[in-house]
Order: structure tokens, then C-alpha cells, then sequence
């Protein structure tokens, strides 16, 4: 998460000791960029799905969502990420593989699509099916933060109602009982995902802006987590 910090912010002893693990792990992250971009057939369905989705009209059309549909992969990979024990958050940047289930895709209706600079978000409501488990209904949603005239971050995500349902009860809790405003990497991940100014924006449209940079928020918590245990463990494999 380098990217996140302040370029004038000096580095504190832990970020330090982080740099140092990055400096003697070169040789194993040059490993792992070179595997990286040979890419998989299921990952490149993958982004070349979440890239589409971005604009197609078609979106919420039932045949994108057949077995050799271009959103396939989409609705395989949210699903699953969203019933791991890791759960979506921490599962968002885990490479696609061919071990998520093929899901049945129906009752699609499409919801009003959120564009508000630099954030942008689409969602179908649709039911679907893996196999031997119980139909679920709910939201997949395509979500994207674009800086510099390009995509900087870009997601898919399932949410079924019944988990929307308990994690708003969940997060009225947690801000009866306080946010630490002031824990550095929350403030970190904030100032990478601007605030949008209310006047920019219909007030009827606020409160998705608000959800949908809380999200990007929460995947950037998730992310920064696993990259600093990451970063522990290859210091104790290299030192």
C-alpha cells in the first residue's frame, strides 16, 4: 500500500523495517510479477468481464449469465468469494480460478446505475443457484474508482438481502460504539478514496455515494492487512 502514503511523510520504524523485507525480497516479488502476467484463462475471462461491464448496456440480460455467458465468471467468483470463511473483503483480490461454481442466473432486474467522479457503480438485482445449494437472492455489483483518466480500481461483488440486511444492523453497532478516526491506515485508505462534495450530487443519490466509497474503503483496510502479513512473512523467510 505504498501508494497511500504522503511522498513528504517520513517513514516510521515499521514502515521502515517493511521497506527493508521489500529491498531483500526483490528477487521473490520479481518471481511473482513475472507469474503474474501470464495470466490464466479464468483470470483474463475475469477482467476482460469486469472491464465489459463497466458499459454494456445488456448488463442485466439473462444471457449474459448462461453457463458460457460473459458474466459467468462475474457471478461464479462474487458468489464464492462472499460465502468464504475469509469473506468478500479479504477474498477481493484472490486470483479467479476454475473452482468456482457455475451459478443459475434468474429474475434479473436491473437498479439505477451510480455515476459520481471519480466513482462509478452498477448492480443487477437477480436469484441464483449453486449447485446443491439453496437459490439466494440479491445484488451483483460492478464497482469502479477511476484517477488520472483511467481505471485505478475495479471490483465485482455479491451481496445477497439477507446480508445487506445484517451488516447495516451490524454497522449501526459499530458506530454506536465508535470509529478510531485516527488509526493511520483508515486515514491512509480515506485519502486514497476522496470524500465527494454533498452539493456535487442529488441528495437522493448521497447515501450510495456514501456506501460505495465505504466499500472502496473496506477493501483498502482488507488489502493493507494481508500485504503487511505478507510482508512479515517474507522478512522472516529472507533476513
Amino acid at each position: 500500500m505504498a501508494g497511500l502514503q504522503s511522498r513528504s511523510a517520513p517513514l516510521t520504524a515499521t514502515q521502515g523495517g517493511l521497506a527493508r523485507a521489500m529491498r531483500r525480497s526483490a528477487p521473490l516479488l520479481a518471481m511473482l510479477a513475472a507469474l503474474s502476467a501470464c495470466a490464466s484463462p479464468e483470470r483474463r475471462a475475469y477482467d476482460a468481464a469486469l472491464a465489459e461491464a463497466r458499459t454494456d448496456p445488456g448488463l442485466c440480460q439473462p444471457e449474459r449469465y448462461s453457463p458460457s455467458g460473459v458474466y459467468q465468471p462475474l457471478i461464479s467468483q462474487a458468489w464464492q468469494k462472499a460465502h468464504s470463511s475469509a469473506g468478500a473483503d479479504a477474498q477481493n483480490n484472490a486470483i479467479p480460478d476454475n473452482g468456482a461454481p457455475v451459478m443459475a442466473v434468474s429474475d434479473l432486474s436491473t437498479t439505477p446505475p451510480l455515476d459520481i467522479p471519480p466513482y462509478s457503480q452498477r448492480a443487477c438485482h437477480m436469484t441464483v443457484k449453486a449447485p446443491g445449494q439453496q437459490p439466494e437472492s440479491g445484488f451483483l455489483t460492478v464497482v469502479y474508482y477511476t484517477h488520472n483518466g483511467r481505471v485505478d480500481t475495479s471490483l465485482a461483488r455479491w451481496d445477497s438481502d439477507s446480508a445487506i440486511s445484517q451488516y447495516y444492523d451490524a454497522l449501526k453497532e459499530k458506530l454506536r460504539s465508535g470509529v478510531d478516526m485516527n488509526n493511520p491506515t483508515l486515514k491512509a485508505c480515506m485519502e486514497h478514496y476522496p470524500a465527494i462534495d454533498p452539493k456535487s450530487i442529488d441528495p437522493t443519490m448521497h447515501q450510495a455515494a456514501v456506501s460505495l466509497r465505504a466499500m472502496l474503503v473496506r477493501r483498502c483496510l482488507a488489502n493493507h492487512a494481508a500485504l503487511q502479513a505478507l510482508y512479515q512473512d517474507m522478512y522472516f523467510i529472507h533476513r
